[in-house]
Order: C-alpha cells, then sequence, then structure tokens
C-alpha cells in the first residue's frame, strides 16, 4: 500500500505551477461539445433566416414585407444623399459620350451578372434558365444599400434556393465572386500605379502586386476547399461538393478584369460627355472603377461602400480632371450605375416570372392556366 502511495505521489505534479499546467492540459470535452452544438445551432439559424421563409408565419410576413421595404428605404436615401453631393459645376452634355457610358455600364452589369451565374455553375448550383439567375443576381445586388452589406448575402442565398441551389454552394460561389471581384480591381488599379510618371524606375511600386497574387493563391483548391470544409464543419453544414480548379479560377479571375476596363471604359465616357478630357486622361480615367471599387470593399460598413467608392474615383479622376469635375463625375458615375441596377433588377425579375410561369410543371402554360 506505502509503494503504491509513493508511485502515486512521484506521478502527480510536485508543484502548484506544475499542478496549473496539468490541469489545463486535461481536454475539456463538455466545453468542446456545448461549443460545437453552438455552432450548429447558430448555423441551423441563419440557414432559417437567411432561406426568408422561417416557420414562424408572424416572422415570414415580416421578413417578406420588412425586407424589400428596407431596401427600397435605404436605396432611396444613397440617391437623395448622392444628388445633394453634386457641386455646383460648369456641365456640357455630350450626348454620343453619354449613349457609350451608359452601354459600358449595362454591359458591366452583364458581364457580372453572368459570371456569377457561370461560377455558380462551376460549383455545382445551376439555375433554370440565364434569366432567372440574372434575377437573383440583380435583385440580390440592390439589398447592398441597407448598411454592412450582410443582407446582400441573405437575400440572394433565399432567391437561390427558391430554384434548388444548396445555401452553402451559393455562399461560396459569393465568397469566390467577392475575392476575385477585388483580385481583379486590385489588378487593374496596380497596373494603373505602376505606371504613374512619378513613381517611374521605383521598384518598391510593384509591392502593390502582392495583395492580389496572395488572394488568388488562397483561392487554390489545395487551400479553399479544406478551409471552407473546416468552416461548415464546424456551422453543421455538409461539406462542399467541390471547388473550382485552379485554372478556372483564372479565368473567371480575366472576366473580372474585363468587367472593371468595361467599366473603367464607361467612367471614361460619362467624364467626356460632361466635362472635356484631354486624351492623357484616359489611364487614370479607366483605372478609376477599379480603384473606387477597391476602396468601397475597404468601407464595406457603410452602404454600398457610399462616399468610400467615391473616394477613390474622384482621387483617380483628379489626375486628369479638376478636383471638383472629378467629384461631379464620381457622383455621376454612381447616380448611372444605380439606374441601371434598378432596370436590371425590374427587367430580370419580369423575364424570371414569365420563365416560372412557362416552365413545366408550374400549373401554368404560355396559352393560359392549366384547367
Amino acid at each position: 500500500m506505502a509503494t503504491g502511495r509513493r508511485l502515486a505521489q512521484a506521478a502527480a505534479p510536485s508543484s502548484a505551477p506544475d499542478r496549473l499546467l496539468a490541469f489545463a492540459a486535461v481536454p475539456a470535452p463538455e466545453s468542446q461539445a456545448r461549443r460545437a452544438s453552438l455552432l450548429r445551432r447558430l448555423g441551423s439559424a441563419g440557414a432559417d433566416v437567411a432561406s426568408l421563409e422561417p416557420a414562424h408565419p408572424g416572422l415570414r410576413r415580416t421578413l417578406r414585407i420588412g425586407v424589400p421595404a428596407l431596401v427600397l428605404a435605404f436605396l432611396a436615401l444613397a440617391l437623395v444623399t448622392q444628388w445633394q453631393r453634386l457641386p455646383e459645376v460648369d456641365w456640357r452634355l455630350e450626348p454620343g459620350w453619354l449613349a457609350l457610358s451608359l452601354l459600358a455600364f449595362l454591359a458591366f452589369q452583364a458581364l457580372h451578372a453572368e459570371t456569377w451565374r457561370l461560377l455558380l455553375a462551376a460549383l455545382g448550383g445551376e439555375f433554370p434558365s440565364r434569366t432567372v439567375g440574372w434575377a437573383a443576381y440583380s435583385t440580390s445586388l440592390l439589398a447592398r444599400y441597407v448598411p454592412t452589406n450582410a443582407l446582400i448575402f441573405v437575400v440572394r442565398v433565399a432567391l437561390s434556393r427558391r430554384e434548388g441551389v444548396a445555401r452553402r454552394v451559393c455562399l461560396v460561389s459569393m465568397v469566390y465572386e467577392g475575392a476575385l471581384a477585388l483580385s481583379a480591381a486590385l489588378i487593374v488599379g496596380a497596373y494603373f500605379v505602376i505606371r504613374l510618371p512619378a513613381l517611374a524606375g521605383e521598384p518598391l511600386r510593384l509591392i502593390v502586386l502582392v495583395i492580389p497574387l496572395a488572394a488568388l493563391a488562397a483561392l487554390h483548391p489545395r487551400v479553399f476547399h479544406p478551409l471552407a470544409n473546416v468552416l461548415l464543419r464546424r456551422l453543421g453544414r455538409n461539406p462542399l461538393p467541390l471547388s473550382l480548379g485552379f485554372s478556372r479560377v483564372l479565368l473567371f479571375g480575366a472576366l473580372y478584369v474585363l468587367s472593371f476596363l468595361v467599366a473603367g471604359l464607361g467612367v471614361y465616357a460619362l467624364a467626356a460627355a460632361l466635362h472635356p478630357l484631354e486624351a492623357s486622361g484616359a489611364a487614370p480615367a479607366l483605372a478609376a472603377y477599379a480603384i473606387g471599387f477597391t476602396f468601397s470593399v475597404l468601407g464595406f460598413f457603410l452602404p454600398a461602400g457610399l462616399g468610400a467608392r467615391e473616394a477613390g474615383l474622384a482621387g483617380a479622376l483628379a489626375l486628369a480632371l479638376p478636383p471638383t469635375v472629378a467629384l461631379a463625375v464620381a457622383v455621376a458615375v454612381r447616380v448611372v450605375q444605380t439606374a441601371v441596377e434598378l432596370l436590371y433588377a425590374g427587367v430580370t425579375s419580369t423575364l424570371a416570372r414569365r420563365d416560372r410561369f412557362r416552365r413545366p410543371g408550374s400549373g401554368a402554360t404560355a396559352e393560359g392556366t392549366a384547367a
């Protein structure tokens, strides 16, 4: 008995610090289980709310009415705020340049809607038609005018879920979308910074390329897929069915680069429509939208990056235009693009409803309601 007591004493920690370390090293399965259970409950609750179709009828009715009303209220506030910020400028109006600007922003919106739809399809999420996918994208885009931009995720997941797209696939597609769009904007903006005459011959100017390249590297399937699955498991969700191969990541990245160059053309044309613009101002104008987009991401807590994007746009345009005119053009870009977004949301939603009406099994046909 004495020998057993001596062995137990020898095995036990001999000092207070040792006893504390030994206690800290002991796992707490109950605590870990509670933490995992909490994360799963949060994941389930988030999925319920994100569907915009919770079980409680009162909450469901409130969300159906409240979410659109909230989006429209903040959208109206954004338009009024931006209109009031327009400075006094001796305007001119060149219809040809204005038409080119509108076409460019229409093409930019179409590029982003179609690129996201293709990205979602590459991840295993299919819409019944291109129109329905564009409607989900365009309608949810308006939700970013609500502060924090979080509602855009809720609305897009809910609209996609109604068409049979898994929540986790839609969310991951939006992560890809955000990372690729930001990387593309940084690449376009970085090229402009590298070409600035003031930085000519300065090797440190190449540092601006590090961030977009690092973002692209993080989207490599050997990095992105395991990290996404760990997060999904913590939230009690199923793992991803697949992730994008790196060649596809680069392809989608190139599409977003093209889209920002198209938006840059829209900025250049709008500036030329409102104020004389020298040929030397083409480079700052083409990069201005990408720079403004990057600023809006940094100001993610602002509704649709209001103010932040205009600051980035005006800063780039100030290299080609007087500061007051540059600010006016930046605000005009916001007004024009918001009008384009409203147009897309209205038209694509109408076409999507017509598509659902004609779809087999919907209970109706093109000729009329089934008897």
